[in-house]
């Protein structure tokens, strides 16, 4: 017994047809009378009264495709509800990442071998025309302390009443995180790719590259704030004056969970289009390429 030949028994109950029932079957005739036959060997009774043109079932047959159907729908049951588990289980990674704020984070953070995966990961982004215009600066260890007392100037330029837990605070976002790195947009202006599709282009990779750190068992957030307009500090980190520094990328290993949050439905974020009437008139817009995009994906004011 197969599933293949119940199903032709199910087809032939619903059409009542040697034919149709084939058809509905995507099988010839004779592979569905071929069907039925070794269904009749397999259960010891005829199924199927005699002729060559349908005249119904046998009292066997009817408690034979009474069972076909119920065992069919229970089958494509645990089936569809395999098949939903095992998109899941694909998915767990994305729907279970989430931002982990540096002071959840510890060492070790991700290793060389760590991040050049993750910059693979980044690197395989939608990216139209190849152009990659983003790119990465690594703040290592030792730099740290001179990048801490960047992080504090340029928070005595914004605020010069800051406290000296401020400057104490401003410090800690360069030397707290186990591992840290600047994302810098790259536009290309000389190519025919729009500026927008090169901005979107940067932030899939940097989807990317957070997707990336959570798959291998780290914590990552990105915080941009008004220090990454500062362009005293820009020039000191090497951005150059057609660049954009979209934010800073803290990696650790989680000590602490994040608390929990509420998650948007997906229908708060999805719509089906419908054409509008005919007589509508439609308003002129005109494409711009100045975009003032601010990544704040957790800003930071401090």
């Amino acid at each position: 017994m197969v599933i293949p030949q119940l199903r032709c028994l199910v087809a032939l109950g619903e059409e009542q047809h040697f034919g149709r029932a084939a058809q509905a079957s995507q099988v010839s005739q004779p592979e569905l009378l071929d069907a039925i036959r070794a269904l009749e060997q397999e259960y010891g009774h005829p199924l199927v009264r005699p002729g060559a043109v349908f005249g119904g079932f046998t009292s066997q047959g009817e408690l034979v495709l009474e069972w076909a159907r119920s065992f069919l729908q229970h089958s494509e049951t645990l089936h569809h509800d395999l098949q939903t588990s095992r998109e899941e289980s694909a998915l767990a990674p994305l729907l279970e990442r989430r931002s982990v704020s540096p002071k959840r984070l510890r060492p070790p953070g991700p290793g060389p071998e760590h991040i050049d995966l993750i910059l693979q990961a980044a690197l395989r982004a939608p990216d139209h025309g190849g152009l990659h215009p983003w790119r990465v600066v690594e703040f290592r260890e030792a730099q740290r302390a001179a990048l801490a007392d960047r992080f504090e100037a340029e928070k005595r330029r914004r605020d010069p009443l800051a406290s000296p837990a401020d400057l104490r605070k401003a410090r800690e976002h360069a030397t707290r995180p186990p591992v840290l790195l600047a994302f810098v947009v790259v536009p290309r202006p000389r190519s025919k790719v729009p500026a927008r599709e090169q901005w979107l282009s940067a932030g899939a990779a940097l989807g990317n590259l957070l997707n990336a750190a959570h798959q291998l068992g780290f914590g990552a957030i990105v915080l941009s704030g008004e220090r990454c307009f500062d362009p005293v500090l820009g020039a000191e980190l090497g951005i150059g004056p057609d660049e954009f520094l979209a934010g800073f990328v803290s990696l650790g290993s989680v000590v602490e969970a994040p608390p929990p949050r509420s998650h948007v439905l997906p229908g708060q974020v999805w719509s089906a289009w419908i054409p509008p009437p005919a007589s509508l008139d439609h308003p002129t817009r005109q494409p711009s390429e100045s975009l003032n995009l601010n990544l704040d994906i957790a800003n930071d004011k401090t």
